[in-house]
């Protein structure tokens, strides 16, 4: 069950390709970055981007990377996330304070034909 005061939803486009690290014991830690539009038009009557970064992790027992084998760049998605810390001490031995949007589900939002079509597209045009 969702924590809906620790709670959130990123829609937009896979701004890059997701970045995968393996750790020592065989987990893995994911990296990627959502481009969702901005909710309010600008006095040019456009609309900006928020690039929001995002993680997930993959435990050892987990063969396969899921969903996130299907992400290309562009892909429309829709992100669950909560808000995590991540605080440490570095190597100096100075606190660090972070907060990270980490990934609790991934949905795919546009059709295979359609993505197979923009993918062929951008192809062309390269």
């Amino acid at each position: 069950m969702k924590n809906l005061r620790n709670f959130g939803v990123a829609t937009g486009r896979l701004s890059k390709g997701i970045t995968i690290h393996n750790n020592k014991d065989g987990s893995r830690k994911i990296l990627l970055t959502v481009a969702a539009m901005d909710s309010y038009v600008d006095k040019e009557k456009g609309r900006g981007s928020q690039f929001i970064q995002m993680e997930a992790f993959l435990p050892a027992s987990q063969k396969t990377n899921g969903v996130y084998d299907y992400l290309d760049c562009g892909d429309l998605i829709s992100v669950c996330y909560s808000v995590r810390n991540n605080n440490y001490t570095n190597r100096e031995g100075t606190a660090v304070y972070e907060l990270v949007l980490m990934v609790e589900e991934v949905a795919l939002l546009e059709s295979k034909s359609a993505k197979e079509a923009r993918l062929a597209a951008k192809a062309a045009a390269s």
